[in-house]
């Protein structure tokens, strides 16, 4: 399996290249095709042969280390000269002293083990992105281990760039060696390596969680509405929120602000009307991957999806589901007023309602008020079954390409991923101060804990493991653990996550697209159009096709024909 992957993406890449840079007729000279072609195959058998031995060597190294013991072989590890390892994560920093105390304890057992002290270096959610990969582009030695992901972090584009240092097998076998034998185990090193063989991403590929989006809202108050199962459908939604607009007259169901859930509303209708497509990684404006390898644009496909969202979300505002200035509405806060029982729905993801869902959560203030109170998710594609699975890299961990202590950042991420000791201070703080045990797998907050002022934040979205990890005990696990069921049976994986494209040529244009998608989607998801939904959606139709769009999905269509045409001749 690598070696077929290696060279399928090895191949893709030299054709990308050579399409690149064209045929020269410049050439000095050049070699019979005979010759070239006996040159070419001599080339892959020993391109081969040397993947064989290199395979044989990683397994025989993989194979060294103990299962019960993986850090063993760390005693030959000269770490007598003290460093400090910065860690970049995203989020905003903390403003309680918790993490710093955290911190104090964690790094106390970081010296003795490895003779390491971790720094925590935050990107704001401000530009987040933009100031994130500055950071990373500087690679001027004051970051080592990097927080990325390939679908919202530029993980292959920070590759691609050189931002982040190789990892052979060998260097993760002996520096982070628990990591290597989970990850291994799982087989999923292969969706790691880029087109050059090498791994430059760790995948937190034993973590559970979910990310799809959908609305959270009161389970009790839709059985009040007729809705005996809850809310399934977009209809059922419509009917929920007329229940609640009649019986609390002073409620604004879903006081949204104008420029949030403009993407989640518009992607969650379309894979709810039957529209099954999945995201290209570094591609936006709604071009999607479709079956059998197609580049298609949702909002140039999907006309009558698009047009039916626009209706439904025009007699929602009608309705009153929302305020009438909605789009220059950006101070409510959908959350907060949900957690209190003064609105009706928030529209977020699957972890977000683990929260909402939970009494024991003490920023549920309803449920103190009413314990027959209860919260229910309607996921989007759940009328149509259709559910992607998320990447293993959707969190994940790299190395900056100007780290100086490589090495010991990487025995530093193996104990905070895999240790025990180390892990639990990592994510949940100090015990008996930020979480006491319950049982030996799970764990609650402490009398008057407020996250706000008590908790402790390291942004760890790059190798969370269950293996090690407690459950939060006031979380329902009951509703949780029956949600994942569901999605477990329908999920599928997205077929094109190694497929990474390149934007050099198109980033212009996809610029000027995401614009046009933004303006549109806003006015169609709050019912702001003037005229019909027709009419709005076959202008936004016209200012994409002016603005480019098709353009770009031939360039990225060809770029995906040139990667696959590989994979079939395989």
């Amino acid at each position: 399996m690598k070696k077929k992957l290696v060279a399928i993406l090895l191949t893709a890449a030299m054709t990308l290249s050579l399409a690149a840079c064209g045929g020269s007729g410049d050439t000095a000279s050049s070699a019979p095709a005979d010759d070239a072609a006996a040159s070419t195959e001599e080339a892959a058998a020993d391109d081969a042969a040397a993947a064989d031995t290199e395979e044989a060597a990683t397994e025989e190294a993989a194979a060294e280390i103990d299962p019960n013991d993986p850090w063993a072989g760390w005693a030959d590890i000269d770490t007598s000269e003290p460093v400090v390892i910065n860690y970049l994560c995203v989020s905003d920093k903390p403003t309680n002293p918790d993490t710093d105390e955290m911190m104090e304890v964690l790094n106390g057992i970081l010296q003795e083990k490895v003779n390491a002290t971790l720094e925590l270096n935050y990107i704001g959610w401000t530009d987040y992105l933009a100031n994130y990969n500055l950071t990373l582009a500087a690679m001027d030695g004051s970051v080592d281990l990097v927080v990325t992901a390939d679908d919202w972090l530029d993980a292959w584009q920070n590759v691609e760039r050189g931002a982040f240092m190789e990892m052979p097998d060998e260097m993760i076998q002996t520096y982070a060696p628990a990591t290597w034998q989970q990850v291994e185990e799982f087989g999923d090193w292969d969706m790691c390596r880029y087109t050059d063989g090498q791994i430059y991403l760790i995948p937190e590929d034993n973590y559970e969680q979910w990310t799809n989006h959908g609305f959270i809202y009161r389970l009790d108050w839709a059985r009040e509405a007729g809705l005996e199962d809850g809310v399934h459908s977009w209809d059922d939604m419509t009917t929920y929120f007329q229940y609640c607009l009649d019986t609390f007259p002073d409620m604004i169901p879903w006081d949204v602000n104008g420029g949030s859930s403009v993407a989640e509303c518009t992607g969650g209708y379309l894979a709810s009307a039957g529209v099954e497509s999945y995201p290209l990684i570094g591609i936006s404006a709604g071009i999607v991957g479709y079956a059998d390898n197609q580049v298609k644009c949702q909002y140039l496909e999907e006309t009558d999806a698009l047009v039916a969202y626009g209706n439904l979300m025009k007699s929602w505002a009608d309705m009153g589901v929302w305020r009438t200035d909605v789009l220059n509405n950006s101070t409510s806060d959908t959350r907060q007023a949900f957690r209190e029982g003064r609105g009706a729905v928030d529209q977020h993801h699957t972890e977000t309602w683990t929260g909402l869902v939970s009494p024991g959560d003490p920023n549920n203030v309803f449920y103190q008020e009413d314990p027959d109170a209860e919260v229910g998710f309607f996921w989007f594609g759940e009328e149509n079954d259709f559910l992607v699975n998320l990447s293993i890299l959707h969190g994940a961990m790299a190395l900056s390409s100007g780290s100086q202590n490589p090495e010991r950042a990487l025995m530093v991420y193996d104990l905070i991923r895999n240790d025990p000791e180390c892990y639990r201070l990592f994510m949940y703080g100090i015990e008996g101060e930020q979480y006491n045990l319950v049982g030996d797998d799970m764990f609650e907050r402490p009398e008057g804990y407020v996250d706000s002022e008590d908790k402790v934040d390291t942004a760890f979205w790059a190798g969370r493991n269950d293996d090690v990890g407690l459950r939060n005990a006031q979380l329902n696990w009951d509703a949780i653990d029956a949600l994942y069921a569901e999605y477990d049976a329908v999920a599928v994986d997205n077929p094109y996550l190694q497929f990474i494209p390149v934007t050099d040529e198109i980033s212009g244009t996809m610029s000027t697209l995401n614009e046009i998608v933004t303006n549109y989607t806003k006015l169609l998801t709050h019912g702001q159009f003037q005229g019909t939904a027709e009419e709005c959606v076959a202008e936004f139709q016209d200012q994409l096709r002016a603005a480019g769009v098709e353009d770009v999905i031939a360039n990225v269509q060809a770029q995906m024909d040139a990667f696959y045409g590989t994979t079939a001749a395989e």
